[in-house]
């Protein structure tokens, strides 16, 4: 468990794990459950990866819990696969009152405050089975409907931070879904904001529609000292520059803390071409690396990590990732699995990372 500090009075917790069946996930759901009892804590977002042998376990906790949670669910390319990859994360706030936010539509948000300035909005699991055979059409209504959930809980889509979407067969329509999504950036000014940090992955989900996604807020109450900036990747071009409308980076500057979200970062050149083609150990080195430029930047390391999914292309790649955290000391960072498809044929492998410090 790692834990950050909102303010003198609210933290934020974060649950990894990694397991590969239904016993090993209902065990840690268990130990995790315990855990957030004994700290007085609220659950407010959980993603979950892994195939059908999680439905049981992951239906137990969030039931066991007594109140609504915004989730994920992100499914395995082939269930069939092996190894088996699977995990869970889980985000829970302690000290701080949690609002439940619902639309007609069904889906759910939660806010919450940190009692130091400022304003959070967390929400996962936004689907719509609307247009499905229009790619561009689809993803419009996908986005609009994660904004009316935003707008539910009293925000707007430039209040957002971070995106997810979770694209079923990515690789046939993403030129679609950068069209509709950069189409709808433009008309609501988000270049003119903030363009948030984002994950683009390829994964089906249970209700078999083209695109999940989910979006967090942090939103400055008043006069508060909280800076929000976009930050560049030293070791990659912006990704508007090839037609993806996402900062590479945000960081949440606040008085007790700074959090870098690094958005989905893969084995891209410089002049955005994909490197190392074909060789999945060179494409996880030059991952990490730009990964680790970013935090340098900002005067961070892997080791201030509080939260990271590894998409693999292939279940045995994520033992070559294992590896490199081996050898470079970072074992115990804090991650979770997926087998899903990057946004390129030629993309082996993606990692998307949160890390944070507090003020000394």
């Amino acid at each position: 468990m790692r834990e950050l500090l909102l303010s003198e009075k609210v933290s934020e917790l974060n649950w990894a794990g990694v397991f590969d069946s239904g016993r090993s996930a209902r065990e840690w759901f268990a130990a995790v459950s315990g855990e957030i009892s004994k700290k007085g804590a609220r659950v407010v977002s959980l993603e979950l990866f892994g195939g059908k042998w999680l439905d049981a376990p992951s239906a137990e906790f969030v039931s066991s819990l007594g109140y609504g949670v915004p989730k994920n669910r992100l499914l395995p390319l082939d269930e069939a696969s092996s190894p088996v990859l699977g995990g869970a994360h889980i985000t829970a706030v302690k000290g701080s009152a949690v609002g439940e936010v619902k639309t007609t539509e069904g889906d759910i948000g939660v806010k919450y405050s940190d009692g130091g300035g400022a304003e959070y909005f967390r929400t996962f699991g936004i689907t719509t089975d609307k247009f499905a055979d229009d790619a561009y059409a689809h993803t419009y209504e996908n986005i609009s409907r994660l904004e009316r959930i935003l707008r539910a809980g009293g925000y707007s889509y430039t209040d957002i931070v971070r995106t997810w979407f979770y694209n079923d067969d990515i690789l046939s329509w993403y030129d679609p879904f950068n069209r509709a999504r950069t189409c709808f950036y433009k008309e609501r000014g988000i270049f003119d904001s903030l363009l948030p940090a984002s994950t683009g992955i390829g994964a089906p989900n249970p209700k078999g529609v083209r695109i999940e996604s989910g979006a967090l807020v942090v939103k400055p109450e008043g006069g508060a000292k909280i800076e929000i900036s976009e930050v560049e990747s030293p070791l990659q071009c912006g990704a508007p520059e090839y037609g993806s409308s996402f900062a590479r980076a945000v960081e949440i500057a606040a008085p007790k803390y700074r959090r870098v979200l690094v958005s989905g970062t893969a084995s891209i050149a410089p002049g955005g071409a994909t490197e190392h083609v074909g060789d999945i150990a060179a494409q996880v080195e030059l991952t990490m690396k730009v990964i680790s430029a970013i935090l340098e930047a900002r005067g961070m390391s892997l080791k201030d990590t509080i939260r990271a999914v590894s998409y693999c292309l292939h279940p045995e790649y994520y033992s070559v990732f294992k590896k490199w955290l081996a050898d470079n000391l970072l074992s115990d960072m804090p991650h979770v699995p997926s087998y899903s498809i990057v946004c390129r044929g030629d993309l082996l492998f993606e990692v998307e990372l949160e890390a944070a410090v507090n003020a000394v």
